[in-house]
């Protein structure tokens, strides 16, 4: 840990003149020095009082920090808090520095890689700091731990400790503008929803309490003997927009390409968010390493909050190659019918054969997504909405990646 600034502690109570004035001290007894013992005493009852001030104090003092929200995306704004209470019947001074770890204030012009605060506590009294973050670029930040360092007013014996509490900031990938993008539809049916004439049979959400004049098939006999009340089946609605994101990071983490890396990760942030307001199922699979314990593979669905969780996986993602891509689609991917693959990689390889004839096999159609800015620059791979193959910047708006978050 860093030193900490504190306040000068006098030349009285250090080690060295303490025990000096302990030997002065004897001396002044042996020689029936009276007023020069009632000063020694009074050093060494200042000091050891201090002491015992700060050893009492220091057990007693509380520290918790919290933050408004814990998911974000680039320079949107997070509070964070400190509370500190004095759970003794002595005054205390603290001082407590957190480490930002990658974070920033949000105060223009302040560059400061910890937070720091300093208060003096009345007898179990309390103090609150707070300060505005903020992340300029996509990732997992840990803020903490809390170092604290606290003792008496005189500040002649502090003492320092850590507090293990760390809290965890994720920051989604930057949104970006996107190109008008729909995914042919796949239906049983034809006119999806509760317009069409005909239920889907294969998906059923749930059960509720039986209709009068619904059909017979549609009731739910297991479900009815367990409630004694009739159950009818409700079915999800006919429309087949499903979609699977793939990440491939091997070519990027050989290519040493971080920024088409991170440009990729944008558009499929941006696909996600706009999917799911359309109410397309979305899943999502990389062969990348995860920063803390998340899923590499997450099936095909649509529930609330689930695109939370693509954008948290997409947030932890590092450019670099763990298990093989294959061998994770093969082992926990799911696929149910009328899903549509877009698979992003740095270029095309052998893995994305590979993949692609995965997805053949399984009647999964691909649109494979080249993130190679030179390639692009120099018009290969060839672009057109009509090729399996084609480039991200037909989904971008902005080329370069910078455009605005939305």
């Amino acid at each position: 840990m860093d030193a900490i600034s504190r306040r000068v502690s006098s030349v009285f109570i250090t080690v060295p003149m303490l025990f000096l004035v302990g030997l002065l001290l004897i001396a002044a007894l042996l020689f029936k020095q009276r007023d020069l013992s009632i000063l020694l005493l009074l050093v060494l009852g200042v000091a050891g009082t201090a002491k015992l001030w700060t050893t009492l104090g220091f057990s007693g003092i509380e520290c918790r920090t919290t933050v408004n929200t814990s998911r974000v995306f680039p320079e949107s704004g997070l509070e964070l808090g400190l509370a500190v209470k004095n759970n003794t019947f002595l005054p205390l001074w603290f001082q407590s520095r957190i480490p930002l770890n990658g974070l920033r204030r949000r105060t223009s012009g302040n560059d400061d890689d910890a937070l720091m605060g300093e208060a003096s506590l009345l007898w179990h009294g309390r103090s609150r700091f707070q300060w505005e973050l903020t992340a300029s670029h996509r990732g997992v930040f840990r803020v903490g731990p809390v170092f604290l360092t606290c003792g008496d007013l005189f500040g002649f014996f502090p003492k320092e400790r850590g507090i293990d509490e760390v809290l965890e900031v994720i920051v989604y990938p930057k949104l970006v503008p996107l190109k008008p993008f729909s995914i042919n539809r796949r239906d049983f049916f034809g006119i999806p929803g509760e317009e069409s004439p005909v239920r889907d049979p294969v998906y059923i959400l749930g059960t509720h309490d039986y209709q009068h004049g619904s059909p017979a098939k549609f009731i739910h006999w297991k479900a009815s003997a367990r409630r004694h009340v009739l159950q009818e089946k409700v079915f999800e609605p006919t429309e087949q927009e499903k979609v699977l994101f793939v990440v491939a990071v091997e070519g990027f983490a050989r290519s040493g390409a971080s920024y088409e890396f991170e440009r990729c990760l944008e558009a499929v942030a941006s696909l996600a968010v706009s999917f799911d307001k359309q109410g397309i199922a979305m899943g999502f699979a990389t062969d990348a390493v995860l920063t803390g314990k998340a899923a590499s593979v997450r099936s095909v669905k649509r529930n609330p909050g689930h695109v939370q969780a693509i954008l948290e996986a997409l947030a932890r993602l590092n450019m670099e190659k763990g298990q093989e891509l294959l061998q994770e689609l093969r082992q926990n991917t799911s696929l149910p019918f009328g899903v549509t693959c877009l698979y992003f990689s740095h270029g095309q390889d052998g893995a994305s054969q590979a993949a692609g004839e995965h997805f053949r096999r399984r009647r999964v159609p691909v649109i494979h997504y080249v993130c190679d800015l030179a390639a692009e620059r120099s018009g290969a791979p060839c672009a057109g909405p009509g090729r399996a193959i084609r480039s991200l910047r037909e989904i971008i708006i902005n080329n370069e990646g910078k455009g605005n978050e939305t």
